[in-house]
């Protein structure tokens, strides 16, 4: 049975968070990187940032964010097979990970403080939740 394709709603309302997420996640990065150079000194360059990002314990809450952008990306990529249910699925996703909560996974508890402590962050997640229909 072929799945019911993505409407065309649907298909822009990803694409639009996908991008909203995106700009998220890089003044999460941003925000994360300061604390990390306060403690441990300036980073030296790209490549130095780019494998604490991937291997360093301070940044692993991040990639939930990032790995959820990548699905999103699939999901509407030309060759994708994904359907409606598939893009609902992620939708609601979006909607979970993307509600900050003091209480719940560790993810949720640090952006819950970013969200507290960064009026551009704060920002980003009122244009989310709008776009959402929060």
């Amino acid at each position: 049975m072929v799945p019911e394709p993505i409407a065309a709603e649907s298909r822009a309302l990803l694409d639009s968070v996908r991008d909203l997420m995106l700009e998220q996640h890089k003044l999460l990065l941003d925000r994360e990187r300061g604390k990390y150079e306060t403690i441990h000194g300036p980073i030296a360059g790209p490549g130095p940032f780019l494998n604490l990002v991937l291997e360093h314990p301070q940044f692993a809450w991040l990639r939930q964010i990032s790995t959820l952008i990548v699905e999103i990306d699939e999901a509407l990529s030309r060759r994708s097979t994904a359907g409606q249910s598939e893009a609902d699925a992620l939708v609601e996703q979006v909607r979970e990970l993307m509600a900050p909560r003091a209480e719940g996974s560790d993810f949720h508890g640090r952006y819950h403080e970013a969200v507290q402590e960064s009026p551009e962050i704060v920002i980003l997640q009122v244009r989310i939740e709008r776009l959402l229909g929060k």
